[in-house]
């Protein structure tokens, strides 16, 4: 396994070195992987070449650390969640671990995404809001009340006795209806409750499926 150090460009290790740990939290993912202490850094990369070495993926080693990079991953891309990450190995003692720190621009999507929608559902509410507070709409509500036939309710005598409740007016319903707005921000709020199971989802197994595939990885013979 082959590549140059330094392949992957300074704006992208500055943006992320300037970053602040809560974003960072939101779409990036670091873990560590035991490894067999035996295994040189040579070996381990080399067992990890056919996950990382996909069609489009920018590699760089330097000594026991590897970079990648992949600007369009393809959907049978096991890592395609994330588009990079720089993995190292670190030995303490007798034993050895590979660690990973990850990025996944899909996460931060699905996180933007609730932001996004709920951001369309206020401004379907807002847009409600100001259309029946114009003056046309509120000239045309009392033109059709003052138009319409004022139906009269009666009770049965036995039940007005009684004291049984007036006959609800089925116009009233409607009028409620009607109150709600042309626009909608029901979908909005549905598509933010979508998104936002979808990240906590992928923020919690994303990070479980990574550590047991480069478990498998490691464990697999090396490329040739």
């Amino acid at each position: 396994m082959s590549g140059a150090s330094g392949t992957l460009s300074a704006p992208r290790t500055a943006m992320v070195g300037l970053s602040l740990p809560l974003i960072d939290h939101i779409w990036r993912v670091r873990g560590a992987v035991p490894i067999d202490p035996a295994l040189s850094p040579e070996e381990a990369f080399a067992r990890l070449d056919p996950l990382l070495r996909t069609p489009g993926t920018v590699l760089s080693t330097d000594g026991e650390a590897l970079a990648y990079d992949k600007p369009n991953p393809s959907a049978q891309d096991k890592l395609a969640t994330f588009t990079r990450g720089r993995l190292w190995i670190e030995r303490a003692g007798s034993g050895a671990v590979l660690r990973f720190d990850l990025f996944s621009q899909a996460l931060l999507m699905c996180f933007l995404a609730p932001l996004l929608f709920l951001g369309f559902a206020q401004a379907a509410v807002a847009i409600n809001a100001w259309e029946a507070s114009s003056p046309e709409a509120a000239e045309k509500a009392a033109k059709k009340d003052a138009d319409k036939p004022k139906p009269v309710r009666k009770l049965n005598p036995v039940d007005e006795f009684l004291g049984a409740p007036a006959p609800e007016d089925p116009s009233k319903k409607k009028d409620e209806k009607k109150d709600k707005g042309r626009h909608s921000p029901d979908e909005g709020y549905y598509l933010a409750g979508f998104f936002a199971l979808v990240y906590l989802a992928g923020r919690w197994l994303e990070p479980v499926l990574v550590r047991r595939r480069l478990r498998a990885a490691l464990a697999g013979q090396p490329a040739t």
